[in-house]
């Protein structure tokens, strides 16, 4: 098939090649949502339009990745301008200039002393480079352990898997660190950090390599109490253990600062950030440590290349980087962020009060807000046997499904729910939001939570009648 039939494929078409050669089983799942025919043309800022002319608002944010929204014009002229100047993507002989910029710009965003970067392109490969180099720094001394927390989520690839418990992603899979070698202690609670450290530190001396924890929680929408980043920061150090602060999520201005531990004092030795960092429009993470930490784990001739990637540092997605950091200052994106939160959770918090029974719990910071529901399971149970079909894992399933189904079918609002956490709603808007937008969203909840949750599962579960009960 040539570029142009590719793109001008009708969707019913493009989803039976989908289903065909790509992952029949992960478009059910969006059919159960009522994704499956979206038909997107075209997307620009926080707004998604379909082939009939339908307007979608997003918020999911793609998970944290369109912090700038879709196709920020200037990131697209960052784009042209590589493509007119015919830009070097790939040298791999040689250094891009490209590169060393970037990791300037970033050490401009970050307190001393994380000014050495790795340039990745996932989340989860940037967090393979902070245990790898923590490993480099701290395995000479027979340390041989990670600590990390319950229900954390830090990726999917191999060495990544191993720290991440908050969806049961690790069954059947040969992780790359061996359980025992993992030591978990529970998300923000300091105690729970200090006896773990204790246990693994008497009559032997202390075997951890590093500690790393999610500065917000990505499934759940977690904030850490005061002061839990800036003790974990001191207890690990007393400890002769690493830090690593996992930002991929909720870094790049999300919060309100450019990095969610920097409403704290606490520094780490190495945070991981992605996401944002590639303006919507390009694959881009990073590790960033100290030159002290690289020198101990990189620091000759020799060993300068033990961790590298094939596309680590691509030109063009160096250039959107550069962009893309010059967008968040420039035009002060990390403030609005922290701006259209407050607005956003205000409108938020007036549903708590108009919803106690349901709405449990407000969370998040930023651009990154979560609220927790009470659905009432004893309904979905009157309306679907969850135990005689496989498709529902949980009754929170049917009811978040149901809840995110009208938010699109009824409201044109996209949000989404993670695996770890059915009963929590996500919402990521771009930074570029308005006030108005927010409006629509809190209006939106506001209708259906009205009609009450009995009408969104009704209409859910007879949208997938015969998945239930074929």
């Amino acid at each position: 098939m040539t570029l142009d039939q590719c793109l001008n494929l009708d969707n019913a078409a493009a989803m039976e090649l989908y289903s065909q050669h790509l992952n029949k089983y992960m478009l059910q799942v969006f059919d159960i949502l009522g994704l499956r025919d979206i038909d997107i043309a075209s997307a620009q800022g926080a707004e998604i339009t379909l082939g009939s002319g339908r307007k979608i608002l997003d918020f999911s944010g793609g998970f944290g990745v369109l912090g700038l929204g879709h196709n920020h014009p200037r990131i697209i002229a960052a784009e042209r301008r590589c493509h007119d100047e015919k830009v070097i993507d790939c040298i791999k002989i040689a250094p891009h200039k490209l590169q060393g910029a970037l990791a300037y710009n970033i050490s401009r965003m970050l307190p001393e002393p994380l000014d050495v970067s790795f340039l990745a392109v996932s989340g989860a490969e940037a967090n393979e480079a902070a245990m790898k180099l923590a490993e480099r720094v701290q395995t000479p001394k027979g340390k041989t352990k990670f600590l990390c927390m319950q229900g954390a989520f830090h990726g999917k690839t191999h060495g990544a898997l191993s720290l991440t418990t908050a969806t049961d992603v690790q069954t059947g899979f040969l992780l790359g660190v061996p359980k025992e070698n993992m030591i978990y202690a529970e998300f923000g609670n300091i105690e729970s950090v200090r006896e773990a450290i204790e246990r693994e530190t008497r009559g032997k001396g202390n075997r951890i390599i590093a500690g790393i924890v999610e500065t917000i929680r990505g499934t759940s929408c977690e904030t850490p109490p005061p002061g839990y980043l800036e003790e974990f920061v001191r207890i690990c150090r007393e400890a002769d253990i690493l830090t690593i602060f996992d930002e991929i999520k909720v870094g790049m201005g999300r919060t309100g600062q450019f990095c969610a531990f920097q409403h704290s004092e606490a520094v780490p030795d190495i945070v991981t950030m992605g996401k944002t960092l590639g303006g919507g429009k390009r694959e881009m993470a990073a590790m960033v440590t100290s030159q002290a930490l690289w020198d101990k784990a990189y620091g000759n001739k020799n060993d300068c290349n033990l961790h590298s990637s094939s596309f680590s540092g691509m030109g063009e997605s160096c250039a959107v980087a550069i962009e893309t950091l010059n967008i968040l200052e420039g035009e002060r994106l990390i403030e609005r962020a922290g701006r259209i939160g407050e607005h956003l959770k205000a409108g938020l918090a007036r549903l708590k009060v108009k919803y106690p029974n349901t709405i449990v719990e407000l969370r998040g910071k930023g651009c990154f807000q979560a609220v927790r529901l009470n659905f009432g399971e004893e309904l979905a149970a009157k309306l679907v046997d969850i135990r005689t079909n496989p498709l529902f894992v949980t009754y929170q399933t049917v009811l978040i499904g149901a809840l995110t189904r009208e938010l699109f079918e009824r409201h044109s609002i996209l949000a989404h729910f993670q695996p770890g956490a059915r009963e929590v709603l996500h919402l990521m808007p771009p930074y570029i939001v308005d006030e108005a937008q927010v409006d629509r969203l809190v209006d939106a909840l506001d209708d259906i939570l009205g009609r009450g949750i009995a009408d969104a599962t009704v209409r859910f579960v007879a949208k997938n009648i015969k998945r239930v009960f074929g």
